[in-house]
């Protein structure tokens, strides 16, 4: 799953080595003249429905910024609209053409999106025990997703919208998202930067379509790197700071990995 995550806390040079080719304008108000992010946000969940830096198929020059949570274009109205919301936060992968609130933009409107890290919370000993997972270069993260626009009837409001997609779970991952709720382990579909123009490609046949299907793989964890941290959650931990994605003492007392 893929609930919690860090972005736009790095320096600018970081994103445009990781996207040389991108416009990053739509982004120019995150950092200052020397190119450090203005107001990194080093923790938001997708229920706050904040929103996140995208590419998408439409425009894969530049980036952009959709709201986390899809809307599905036939969606009727706001209140249904902000119910759903909190259900399209991710979009499992392995159904991605099959599900109705998701195949649509799964054909039509895929994209990346761009963050730092992400957190899993792991159970051991009746403690719920966050961790921050990062690439072991400190590379910005390009994470699979799908993205819709709908339109409000109401006021005739547009609003763009992205879901993140997720595999199924790599060993690491498998050991900290150990949700004894879940029947399996999930972590958010990591692009490699050789298959980012893969997944953005057209979808013109059931041949590409069988590409897409088949990037929905669990990223290689050897090039991953995990940490215990502080709890993330409650309205004590809202602060936005360093510290939140800092090793924390208590996971490395329960002797995690």
């Amino acid at each position: 799953m893929c609930y919690d995550v860090s972005y736009l806390t790095q320096k600018k040079k970081k994103y445009a080595k990781r996207h040389p080719d991108k416009d990053l304008s739509a982004l120019e108000n995150y950092f200052d003249k020397n190119g450090n992010p203005v107001n990194p946000i080093f923790h938001t969940t997708g229920f706050e429905h904040p929103k996140l830096p995208v590419i998408t198929n439409e425009n894969p020059d530049e980036f952009t910024l959709f709201q986390w949570g899809l809307i599905p274009f036939w969606i009727k109205d706001e209140k249904q609209a902000t119910e759903i919301q909190n259900k399209t936060i991710n979009a499992r992968g392995e159904s991605l053409f099959e599900k109705p609130a998701f195949r649509k933009a799964a054909a039509d409107r895929r994209c990346i999106i761009m963050v730092d890290g992400f957190f899993e919370h792991h159970h051991k000993q009746k403690q719920l025990i966050p961790y921050f997972i990062s690439l072991k270069d400190n590379a910005p993260i390009s994470l699979a997703g799908i993205w819709e626009q709908w339109e409000n009837s109401e006021n005739g409001k547009k609003i763009s919208t992205i879901s993140v997609v997720t595999a199924e779970a790599n060993p690491l991952m498998a050991e900290i998202h150990n949700n004894p709720k879940l029947k399996e382990a999930r972590m958010p579909l990591i692009l490699p930067e050789e298959l980012e123009s893969e997944w953005l490609m057209d979808i013109d046949d059931k041949t590409s379509e069988e590409r897409v299907k088949a990037l929905i793989q669990p990223f290689d964890q050897d090039l991953m790197q995990v940490w215990p941290v502080k709890p993330i959650r409650g309205k004590k931990n809202k602060s936005q700071n360093a510290d939140i994605i800092k090793k924390h003492e208590l996971g490395e007392q329960l002797g995690l990995f």
